[in-house]
């Protein structure tokens, strides 16, 4: 296991990418992001970080390193409450919008499925991220508010080749005075987006500390991915990232 634990989540972050350039291998994936052919990427198996959050927006985005900008307007997209998609600051990202575009929307987006309208599921209706501030303001201590990215759906748009979500989901859980965050994401770039994913994680568990009511603060946030990677050309990069 490619355990790391940090003092501060950007002590983390840079562990994390220390593991990965040191301990990375290379692989041929047949297919990225809905494309054939991609670049050998540089990866390791199930990485694992346990760090304390940040109980200050603007420390995390700073010690981080969040894309900013960018980064705080998708937030607010992201915890605003409307099914986005596309979400107006992916002009703000993304270069080559167009050939991620299936039509008039992405094949998914973070702030469509955390406020995915509600439908009809085999049992009960579907719910989303407001859901989930109810279920903390009525049961704090429960075990049970996860908030989903990766629905059913998403196994038929893999065999379509269609973009999937990386994120799986968070789990969030009060002990004592602190809100705790269980992050697990199938596949991440260390390079590219790592440190945002890290800090709308921690941004994440503030809102809804404060959605909520409950008397906590950020706890711990256990992060992991299944592949922890980068393109092999970015190894120049990575060392740069690690020395700074």
């Amino acid at each position: 296991m490619n355990s790391v634990r940090g003092r501060t989540l950007g002590e983390g972050l840079k562990k994390l990418r220390h593991l990965l350039l040191t301990q990375g291998y290379t692989i041929q994936t047949e297919s990225w992001q809905g494309t054939d052919a991609p670049p050998v990427f540089l990866e390791i198996l199930h990485a694992d970080l346990v760090a304390p959050m940040y109980d200050d927006a603007q420390e995390a985005s700073d010690d981080l390193g969040a894309t900013q900008p960018w980064a705080d307007v998708h937030f607010d997209e992201r915890t605003g409450g409307e099914p986005l998609n596309p979400p107006p600051s992916h002009t703000m990202w993304l270069k080559d919008t167009d050939k991620y575009l299936s039509g008039k929307a992405f094949s998914h987006s973070y702030p469509e499925r955390m406020w995915a309208p509600k439908s009809q599921g085999i049992r009960f209706q579907t719910g989303n991220l407001g859901d989930a501030v109810e279920l903390l303001k009525k049961d704090p201590t429960t075990r049970q508010c996860y908030v989903p990215m990766w629905f059913p759906e998403d196994i038929v748009a893999a065999n379509l080749g269609e973009r999937v979500p990386c994120s799986f989901g968070w789990h969030f859980m009060l002990r004592g005075d602190q809100l705790h965050c269980s992050y697990h994401m199938r596949s991440c770039d260390v390079v590219r987006h790592l440190h945002n994913d890290l800090y709308f994680a921690n941004r994440l568990v503030m809102w809804i500390i404060n959605q909520s009511g409950i008397d906590a603060e950020p706890g711990y946030l256990h992060f992991s991915s299944t592949s922890l990677h980068c393109f092999e050309n970015d190894r120049f990069a990575l060392n740069q990232l690690i020395r700074e």
